[in-house]
């Protein structure tokens, strides 16, 4: 495992991904910050969408890291496979990488957006709220940086990946249920989300249902948002319950990799 996270940094490395996994969540902060300046954590309607931008960006960055991981290096993990490694450890390594580079990058995040904005000193769990922020926005970008790795270990080539990404993208801000209203069948679809349940989790730990609103706030979103720390805490579960889903998927589909030379 020592020899194959060893490898996985070094390529990285090689690949200079280390201005990516930085420069780029910097950068795309920076201009989701400048947006955050207003009636945030004053007004409910703004400060909701200005939420759902930060779940946006954090699902974004995740996929980002990560789509390429596996199918940009299927001929090498066949080698590995054949050489006695196994689909665990292959994707076990890029798993803990990519979980220490998704921690740097919400990090990085929060505290961009707390240059532009003043977040409650109170989480529902937490005070100061910062460590609740910053767990809360790492598992929203490790659950969509491990879905990257089981759609990169699903796909054949770097091209079929990178085309998919927009439509993986399209689904997880359109079913959030934040854009427009969904049915009662499209509601049941939203929950197998991460944006959904990344927008309630920072919506809950901001407590937004209590901010004052032009509008009727519906009964669903006063659910949604419950300021527990037993409704954000079981949120942290189900992202958890996202990252080891899509962990098993990802094994079962790099174990395939061997069977394709046979």
């Amino acid at each position: 495992m020592g020899v194959i996270i060893k490898n996985y940094v070094k390529n990285l490395k090689n690949e200079k991904a280390q201005y990516i996994f930085i420069g780029f969540p910097l950068i795309i902060s920076m201009c989701v910050g400048l947006t955050l300046r207003g009636k945030m954590f004053e007004d409910y309607s703004d400060t909701r969408s200005r939420l759902f931008a930060i779940v946006c960006v954090a699902i974004w960055i995740g996929l980002f890291n990560s789509v390429l991981e596996i199918c940009k290096e299927r001929d090498s993990i066949k080698m590995d496979l054949n050489s006695g490694f196994n689909a665990f450890e292959l994707f076990t390594s890029r798993f803990l990488v990519q979980g220490a580079v998704c921690l740097f990058q919400a990090i990085i995040i929060f505290i961009v957006c707390s240059l532009f904005v003043e977040f409650p000193s109170e989480g529902a769990i937490m005070s100061p709220s910062v460590f609740e922020y910053i767990l809360s926005i790492f598992l929203i970008i490790f659950s969509a940086d491990v879905m990257g790795l089981f759609i990169s270990s699903l796909c054949p080539s770097n091209d079929i990946a990178n085309r998919s990404l927009p439509f993986i993208l399209m689904v997880q801000f359109i079913f959030s249920g934040q854009l427009f209203e969904l049915g009662d069948t499209l509601e049941k679809v939203s929950k197998f989300t991460i944006s959904k349940w990344g927008m309630d989790l920072l919506g809950s730990i901001g407590n937004i249902s209590d901010l004052k609103s032009n509008i009727p706030i519906e009964e669903k979103f006063f659910d949604a948002f419950e300021f527990t720390s037993s409704h954000v805490i079981g949120i942290w579960a189900i992202l958890l319950l996202f990252i080891i889903i899509f962990s098993i998927l990802s094994m079962f589909f790099i174990n395939r990799i061997k069977a394709e030379q046979k």
